[in-house]
């Protein structure tokens, strides 16, 4: 028999399926793809023990007699020896990529793998004609094949139905059908020329197969991350399958209440946005199953965020605002306002976390606004229930996304004492939520004067009418109203530039010869100026309107109330109770606590608890106000010896804090927490008299405060 007559043979023979059992074909197909392997190996891979592999070896030799093929050979050692001639005959050498597979005989589970991809891939009304047809094999066989199945995906909540309408296909989830689809893939990736029969079977075009790969590859370049050999070879196939079955209306049902823009502001997300960037005709959420999957090594509904995943989180939420009231003595009104819009933003938070998506850090690298680090070191320290929520660490960008909703809140719940006549403002920006809040904190800090009303997007511009004096938008506009255009991020010199447009547009007396800049250009002809900026600003402030300026309650500094009287140095050891009672002493004569203060914060904190420790460095004893807070007022002990907390660390510094304002002492906490972070603190430490330690907290005063 020569090679052709002996191939038609064996074709055949793969037609009938009747003379080699599913384990022995499995096994010469190893021995053909791996001459090198061993009897040992393949005892272990096939469970086998010696004498059936003895016998396996006879059946396949006795199959390779037929067909005029030498035999395979095993050596003392348990190495074989297999012809080149079988190799190339039943193997054809290295498979080639996208080649048409020919001459295997598929195992019975291999078979189910098929058929199972058939019908997820399915372009067309399948019978079983069609199975019959494509895998070669008896009507019986087939419908022996499809009893298992129906029996295999019980486990992914699929049933397999027949109908004469849809021929044979699978009833359940969109998203069970899909992590079958995945399974299969990952399994019939793993067999003879694998992704051969993938592309074959499911009639994927060969050339769409490599444009996929090749942005698979620029997202690993982009992200400097590597997929598994095993991931790469399924991922471009199951990308394009489930592109597939998405155009054709196979949608999945579960709504994951983001939309794509609200993952945007992560570089993992844009870095796949070019595998689908052309990808038309599939919704929003479609998209943001395709960049998860893409993302993940898992993508699994035990990772999404169902209702009770809701409500887990938001109990999370609810002990972080508890936490930061007892760590910051600050009292959060109206925290279920807060929590509501908390969870409105940790829902595409919660995506990036779980799935370590990580946000572009530019607008947390680049701001430095002392109060809102301040803050989000407050926050960072009350995030334990996040972390238990997650099971692992929050990135302090997302910490600090946290921030700016509580700080915004603050400010919003803080009562200020405004001109009737202020002017109002809204702000437009299409951006995700986070980049908005953003920049409403950088607008509010850049024009105290105006009262920001609303943060809104281009599309409820458009739909509303909105009587204020300002729109500060994002994008161009088109309205009659001012609209003042800004970026996202602004610079320093355009902070300067739009503080000077917005003040000169309501200016009622507004001077077209004079101005800041012609002042300035003719001081320096005559003189030298040693901080340019500042005077810039002390001038433009002369060209203020003065219905223009904000009266609001006066800002208390450390300084205000830090006094020789309310330092205290302390070298010799001390015990935390007798430390109090020092602290409390000048607050209790400058009439700022009651006895009963210092009484009750005895019996609250028998040892300083870790949740008042500032940054690892600053103990704050603190209470509410109704234990006899008469004011607002500190009192610092520098303890050279230190005090232990409740987790056996020590600090050097105690400051014990008593306010009967919520709103007062917002500023003070902001500065400790600066204190607490800084190098200023180590000298102030280290210092041997009070005078010392005031000129430096006066020092460290000033520049906080300057900045």
């Amino acid at each position: 028999m020569d090679l052709e007559a002996f191939l038609k043979y064996f074709e055949s023979v793969r037609v009938m399926n009747m003379n080699l059992e599913d384990r022995n074909n499995q096994i010469l197909m190893e021995l053909i793809n791996n001459p090198q392997i061993t009897s040992k190996v393949l005892y272990e891979r096939f469970n086998l023990s010696r004498s059936q592999l003895n016998y396996a070896l006879k059946k396949i030799n006795d199959f390779l007699e037929d067909g005029k093929l030498p035999k395979i050979k095993r050596t003392k050692k348990g190495h074989f020896l297999v012809p080149k001639v079988v190799i190339s005959a039943l193997g054809g050498g290295k498979e080639k990529e996208h080649e048409k597979i020919e001459h295997y005989i598929f195992s019975g589970q291999e078979r189910i793998w098929v058929i199972e991809l058939l019908i997820l891939a399915k372009d067309e009304y399948l019978s079983l004609d069609h199975f019959i047809l494509e895998l070669g094999v008896s009507r019986n066989t087939i419908l022996r094949d499809l009893k298992r199945i129906g029996k295999d995906v019980g486990k992914y909540d699929l049933k397999l139905n027949y109908t004469r309408q849809k021929g044979y296909h699978f009833q359940g989830d969109e998203w069970n059908k899909r992590d079958l689809l995945s399974a299969t893939l990952m399994n019939l990736a793993e067999i003879h020329d694998g992704i051969n029969c993938i592309i074959q079977f499911s009639k994927i075009d060969t050339d769409l197969v490599e444009v996929f790969k090749k942005r698979i590859g620029l997202v690993e370049e982009k992200l400097n991350i590597q997929f598994t050999d095993d991931r790469l070879k399924v991922l471009p196939l199951l990308v394009i399958l489930i592109i597939r079955r998405a155009k054709r209306g196979k949608q999945i049902s579960y709504n994951f209440k983001i939309n794509d823009f609200e993952l945007a502001d992560t570089k993992e997300f844009l870095a796949a946005e070019h595998i689908i960037w052309d990808v038309d005709n599939i919704s929003r959420n479609e998209r943001v199953y395709l960049t998860l999957l893409l993302l993940t090594t898992n993508l699994s509904q035990a990772n999404i965020l169902s209702v009770r995943e809701m409500d887990k989180l938001k109990e999370a939420l609810f002990e972080v605002l508890n936490n930061f009231e007892k760590i910051s003595g600050l009292s959060v009104e109206r925290k279920e306002k807060l929590l509501e819009r908390l969870l409105i933003h940790m829902r595409p938070a919660y995506y990036r976390i779980k799935y370590h998506l990580n946000l572009q850090t530019r607008f947390y690298q680049e701001n430095k606004d002392a109060d809102l680090f301040s803050l989000f070191y407050l926050v960072k320290e009350s995030s334990e229930p996040l972390e238990n929520f997650f099971g692992e660490a929050i990135p302090d960008p997302e910490l600090f996304l946290i921030s700016l909703f509580i700080g915004s809140h603050i400010v919003e719940s803080t009562e200020i004492i405004r001109d009737e006549n202020r002017k109002q403002a809204i702000i437009v920006c299409p951006n995700g939520i986070s980049i908005s809040l953003l920049l409403k904190n950088t607008l509010q800090n850049l024009l105290p004067e105006i009262d920001f009303v609303e943060l809104i997007s281009e599309r409820k511009f458009y739909r509303n009418d909105y009587d204020v004096d300002f729109i500060f938008s994002a994008v161009p506009l088109e309205t009659e109203k001012p609209v003042f255009v800004v970026n996202n991020f602004l610079t320093d010199q355009e902070k300067r530039q739009l503080r000077e447009r917005v003040l000169r547009s309501v200016s009622l007396s507004q001077n077209t010869v004079i101005n800041p800049e012609k002042i300035m250009s003719l001081i320096k002809k005559y003189a030298v100026i040693s901080d340019e900026e500042n005077l810039y600003h002390e001038l433009l402030t002369l060209f203020t309107p003065k219905d223009f300026e904000m009266v609001e309650k006066r800002r208390i500094h450390l300084i205000d109330t830090l006094k020789i009287d309310t330092i205290q140095l302390f070298d010799d050891e001390i015990e935390w109770l007798e430390l109090l009672d020092k602290l409390a002493y000048p607050l209790e004569k400058r009439n700022v606590i009651s006895n009963n203060f210092v009484n009750v914060l005895k019996q609250e904190m028998p040892i300083l608890p870790q949740y008042t420790v500032l940054r690892n460095t600053i103990g704050l004893p603190h209470t509410m106000c109704e234990a006899g807070a008469l004011g607002v007022g500190l009192s610092m002990g520098i303890v050279k010896k230190g005090i232990l907390t409740e987790n056996g660390s020590k600090v050097h510094t105690v400051v014990l804090l008593a306010s009967n304002d919520k709103d007062k002492h917002v500023d003070l906490i902001f500065e400790l927490m600066n204190l607490a972070g800084s190098e200023q603190l180590k000298e102030i430490e280290k210092a041997t008299s009070i005078n010392e330690v005031l000129t430096l907290l006066v020092d460290f005063s000033d520049e906080y405060w300057r900045n």
